[in-house]
């Protein structure tokens, strides 16, 4: 593989919104073979073939944890096929250039985007298989190309029909064509209409293969004994006891943590509890959740940050100031499935069955790690137990490499839910002043002015070494983590760009060099950035004696998007109109390039919120499948009424103190409200739904709250006085 420094300058590139940093390698692209290169199959592609037995597979190129992409990619390209969705195999790609993404340069899953920028690459590259076919039985049958028809694996044609089988070989001889034509949108037969989950049985009868599922013959488990506080790494240890319980084989050191490897999860867990360790405790000692949100306190008083938006003229800032300090804290991704892999390492190669979000940056950080190369090593994606951004990171299954790398065992490592809880990547800490004037009743400015630690600037950190070209000066990699991070998107996304017209408007960014390791969780940024605004244009809107909805309309242009939904919301919540002994909420934002709406009903009983109805509405372009647009709203309405009522990650001397669900609670099913979701139609391509359905939640629920109380809450998880 090579790279010439003009190609890499011309397409490195820093992104936001949902995900981080990527880097074109395309140069080493062209040549390499398609993903389970078949010799006797029509593979067109890296992302289809067709066997010669008939058999359509398509290559999932972006991972399954829940969010659809295993049914939404696959009717994209049955689509094209003419084919029922159910009749394509469907497996789990392994990289390929060809499945880096557009914007990412890295094939990844993230950002709200699989669906987005993948609705005209499958497509097109299915119907680049259709053509191919077709051009096969015309040549075959000696007819006209348009007297034929494509329908679930077959050509039909006036006098019967051929088989996909029959035309392999005469297709494999005819040039792919430089361009196709895609079905038109009013000819879609699957696209908008298949409400059916390709993986829902599978998933139901538990035969799904998820990473922690993988088998290799004679593996052994490993249990890793990681410092308790970040950025640790063990002194010294005692495995005397842990030797000589069953099953143990060995307990080694492994870059700083221990090691123990036994035949069974459960004797290599049991006998983690017989290791005795001294830990360095590492560079965050000392460090609390507490004091970090003191500092940023201070940092929002005391620095100017660096300005992200100004829009309007400061002079028209004019009448009495308004300030509100809004704080969120650490949240834990909390994924059902723990993290896991299970690693093969030989001399020249290395296997791992694992779930994961981003081959490209593992195989990178894996042969950084193991001194292989990148061509040596296989990632084997499976189903992912949830992701929610924390399965970007690879450092699970570099652990798996690297123990079986030192131990000479295939070795697979699971972390218990302590582990993972207090070994996670979290949703940053963040604390807003948010600050308005406002002449007589009409709000003359607002201002967001946030203080965070950077995302990208630890993300970079992590993953530059393994992205850039060996060539580049390692005093580099640190020089680009510090200019991503002070110029991070996700600090301020959702604050900015925003439709709400003011005469003034301005946001600031103060970064907090200090932090524990941070991550990209469900809708990054926007989880708190929607609740800071969404809530202060609530205030506002109190302030000025309007209501909420009505204050928030006359701030947008009459051609809004946000407008439209907003009204759409009105009418399906019966806005104004609560039941009996409830009160509502409104909140409205855009992300992912999706806008969603929504309006929470509660009621209040011995200061404890109980939220009775979320209603929903979600514009989100052509919604390719229903039913699964439906699910996520509905999902991400569970995952962010979780966070808003229960979520708190603490830290105490550069540790985290949640260690189960017991002390970081998940919302119950008796706590679950009535859920209803509307899709306005579109006849826009679509766009993202994994994670818009989420920041809306708390600013609806914390103005439904003051609705009901009178008490402005500004800390998440939301508590009563």
């Amino acid at each position: 593989m090579s790279l010439s420094r003009r190609s890499f300058i011309k397409t490195t590139a820093l992104l936001g919104g949902g995900i981080a940093i990527g880097f074109n390698l395309s140069a080493c692209s062209k040549s390499a073979p398609y993903p389970n290169a078949n010799p006797t199959a029509l593979q067109a592609n890296a992302f289809l073939q067709v066997t010669a037995s008939g058999e359509v597979i398509l290559q999932l190129h972006k991972a399954e944890m829940g969010q659809g992409v295993f049914t939404g990619l696959t009717t994209l390209a049955a689509e094209e096929l003419k084919m029922n969705p159910e009749l394509i195999t469907v497996q789990h790609g392994e990289f390929h250039p060809s499945f880096r993404d557009p914007e990412f340069y890295v094939m990844i899953t993230g950002g709200s985007s699989s669906i987005r920028l993948s609705f005209e690459p499958v497509r097109e590259a299915a119907a680049t298989v259709a053509s191919l076919l077709k051009s096969a039985a015309a040549q075959q049958l000696n007819v006209a190309e348009s007297s034929l028809t494509l329908l679930d694996g077959k050509i039909l044609h006036a006098n019967g029909e051929l088989a996909f089988a029959d035309l392999i070989a005469t297709a494999r001889t005819i040039p792919t064509p430089e361009s196709v034509t895609l079905t038109a949108p009013q000819d879609f037969k699957y696209i908008g209409h298949y409400n059916k989950r390709l993986d829902a049985r599978d998933k139901v009868t538990g035969s799904s293969q998820f990473g922690i599922d993988a088998q290799y013959p004679n593996a052994l488990c490993a249990v890793l004994i990681r410092s308790p506080h970040f950025g640790g790494k063990a002194k010294s240890f005692d495995a005397v006891a842990a030797l000589a319980k069953s099953g143990v084989k060995s307990v080694i050191n492994v870059d700083g943590a221990i090691a123990v490897i036994a035949d069974t999860y459960w004797q290599a867990r049991q006998a983690a509890s017989a290791v005795t360790v001294e830990w360095d405790k590492g560079p965050l000692a000392g460090v609390s959740s507490d004091s970090l949100r003191a500092e940023r306190h201070t940092l929002l008083e005391t620095e100017p940050g660096k300005n992200i938006e100004e829009t309007g003229e400061a002079s028209e800032a004019r009448g009495e100031v308004l300030h509100a300090l809004y704080d969120v804290p650490y949240l834990a991704h909390a994924t059902m499935e723990p993290m896991n892999a299970l690693a093969v390492v030989k001399a020249d190669s290395i296997e791992i069955w694992t779930g994961n979000q981003s081959p490209d940056i593992a195989l990178s950080a894996i042969a950084d790690a193991t001194g292989h190369s990148r061509e040596q090593i296989r990632i084997h994606n499976q189903m992912l137990g949830g992701g929610f951004g924390r399965r970007i990171l690879p450092d699970y299954l570099v652990e798996a490499a690297r123990v079986a790398q030192l131990s000479g065992y295939p070795i697979k490592v699971v972390w218990s839910r302590e582990d993972d809880m207090r070994g996670d990547f979290y949703r940053p800490n963040a604390s807003v002043k948010m600050s308005a004037t406002i002449e007589g009743n009409v709000v003359t400015s607002l201002q967001a002015k946030v203080a965070a630690p950077s995302i990208i600037g630890q993300f970079v950190g992590s993953v530059s070494n393994t992205l850039l070209p060996q060539w580049m000066p390692n005093g580099l990699h640190n020089k680009l983590a510090g200019l991503a991070a002070s110029s991070d998107p996700a600090a301020t996304e959702g604050l900015i760009d925003l439709d709400y017209q003011f005469p003034y408007k301005r946001t600031d960014f103060v970064m907090q060099e200090t932090s524990i390791p941070i991550g990209y969780w469900r809708s990054v940024g926007h989880s708190q950035n929607a609740f800071f605004m969404e809530s202060f244009i609530d205030e506002l809107a109190v302030r000025t004696q309007q209501d909420p909805l009505e204050f928030r309309l006359s701030l947008l242009p009459a051609d809004s998007r946000r407008r439209r939904v907003l009204d759409e919301i009105a009418i399906k919540a019966d806005w104004g109109n609560p039941l009996p002994g409830q009160f509502q909420g409104i909140a409205v934002h855009e992300c992912f390039h999706t806008l969603v709406a929504q309006v929470v009903s509660i009621s209040v009983e011995a200061q404890k919120i109980k939220v009775h109805k979320v209603v929903c509405v979600v514009e989100c372009g052509l919604a390719i499948n229903p039913d699964i647009v439906l699910a996520q709203m509905e999902g991400g309405i569970v995952f962010a009424l979780t966070a808003a009522l229960k979520g708190d990650i603490t830290v105490i001397d550069g540790a985290v103190q949640q260690s189960n669900f017991h002390n970081y609670e998940m919302l119950r099913m008796n706590e679950v409200p009535e859920i209803d979701v509307h899709i306005m139609k579109s006849a826009e391509a679509p766009k993202g739904v994994g994670e818009p359905g989420v920041p809306p939640l708390a600013p609806a629920l914390a103005n439904a709250v003051f609705a009901a109380t009178g008490q402005r809450l500004r800390q998440l998880p939301l508590k009563l006085a």
